[in-house]
């Protein structure tokens, strides 16, 4: 995956919140979701973290993920995601 705009520390940042016991299959997950969005090598953007989050993460931690990648966000949220 290529990481674009600060992708990839938001990442790191919505893992972060992850109890510690499902972090590495939290990664895989989110490793996994990104790659069936942008396919394989494909550019990853901050918007592509924040659905990721959305749609691969159990629901109980979804908010808490997203709320933990917003302060690293550089470019402004559509209103459609």
């Amino acid at each position: 995956l290529n990481w674009t705009e600060n992708a990839q520390t938001m990442f790191e940042e919505g893992l972060k919140v992850t109890p510690a016991a499902f972090r590495g299959v939290g990664r895989k997950s989110l490793l996994k979701g990104l790659t069936s969005i942008v396919g394989e090598g494909g550019d990853v953007h901050e918007d592509d973290v924040v659905r990721a989050i959305r749609d691969f993460t159990p629901k109980p931690f979804v908010a808490m993920g997203l709320k933990a990648v917003e302060p690293h966000r550089t470019t402004v949220a559509p209103t459609d995601v």
